[in-house]
């Protein structure tokens, strides 16, 4: 393997205390580990989490499915709309629907546990405010077995922002026509940390990128402790002169002598080819910088001084000084986007288990 990525579970926990010192141990949290939970490793982070929150959220039918065929016991909330032609495997697998459209109502078998999901101004999944009535009807036509309603805020990780306000009261409106013995959960990770005083925590919170370390928005949260620490070594060692160029398309110039380290992880790995000149990386003790057009396979770094020695260990992302939020600042992004695009190929070691 060219690199490890170390999962510190320990750090997870951290991150989930953290949560229910914001919301209180009353407060039901449903843990979202969709798309291989951020990249972390669906399986181990909710066999680790199962017996510390009381639910799962998924994206797809099929993270959920994997879930129970692992022996996750927990109550597992599915987002997608239900999969035409699989709607059998929410009942046999005891897994919770998402019905966010009004054909879903018909399509779901029986006694099928299922939360309804309103649009409040996301204009993504869910139904419309103005289809509460119909909602309300085919609820009293279909036998399923109604157990949530929930929405999803568009503007929570910006502090103060006026659309949650009002997402908040158009989901209000909609609450009070429904029964008061549905789970009720608006809260993603920006609405835990930065809306607590909105009094939207209801019942659940559904935190998602903060277990994994990250704020999600510009504002940190300095309880939250990035979970992954992704290492390698350099494969190869060279002298660089002063003027002389590195990489596809001669994109960095040495500005002194020095030596050229050759790390084997590139874009294919994760590290996005926008990044290149762009970072840092860890070598003996001493941040440096990463030079010339990231390759898929390798990116090299300049080191003057001292020549290291092929096999040093480079550390390409941990808390801080190298976290994931200094690459999504430079792209551009967000972390989300960081960690779900490291590569499955890297090998991943879980710690703190």
């Amino acid at each position: 393997m060219s690199s490890t990525l170390y999962i510190h579970l320990g750090k997870i926990l951290n991150n989930l205390n953290a949560v229910k010192n914001k919301v209180g141990e009353e407060v039901i949290c449903m843990a979202v580990v969709k798309d291989e939970a951020y990249g972390h490793g669906i399986l181990p982070v909710a066999e680790f989490l199962k017996d510390k929150v009381e639910w799962f959220c998924t994206a797809k039918l099929d993270e959920a499915v994997s879930l129970r065929e692992n022996g996750i016991e927990n109550e597992i909330l599915v987002f997608e709309i239900p999969p035409v032609g699989r709607e059998q495997e929410y009942k046999s697998y005891d897994i919770t629907a998402s019905i966010s459209d009004l054909s879903v109502f018909e399509r779901l078998k029986p006694d099928t546990k299922a939360h309804l999901h309103f649009d409040t101004g996301m204009f993504r999944l869910g139904m419309l405010p103005d289809q509460v009535s119909e909602a309300r009807q085919k609820m009293a036509n279909h036998p399923l077995n109604y157990t949530g309603i929930y929405t999803h805020f568009a503007n929570s990780d910006v502090n103060d922002h006026p659309r949650v306000k009002e997402q908040l009261s158009t989901f209000r409106s909609i609450r009070a026509e429904f029964p008061d013995a549905l789970m009720t959960h608006t809260a993603n990770s920006g609405a835990i940390f930065y809306y607590g005083e909105e009094d939207l925590y209801y019942d659940a919170v559904r935190p998602g990128v903060c277990l994994y370390g990250y704020a999600p928005g510009e504002d940190e949260i300095p309880e939250l402790e990035p979970v992954i620490e992704w290492k390698s070594n350099l494969v190869q060692v060279k002298k660089i002169l002063k003027g002389e160029m590195v990489g596809y398309g001669s994109r960095w110039t040495a500005s002194e002598d020095g030596w050229i380290g050759v790390v084997p992880v590139g874009y294919a790995d994760g590290i996005f080819r926008g990044l290149t000149n762009g970072f840092q990386v860890e070598l003996n003790g001493t941040l440096i910088d990463e030079v010339g057009t990231i390759s898929m396979d390798y990116f090299m770094v300049f080191v003057t001084g001292q020549k290291p020695d092929i096999g040093d260990e480079v550390v390409i992302l941990r808390n801080k000084d190298l976290s994931a939020n200094l690459w999504a600042k430079k792209m551009g992004t967000i972390p989300y986007e960081i960690t779900t695009a490291l590569s499955p190929k890297i090998k991943r070691v879980y710690l703190d288990q």
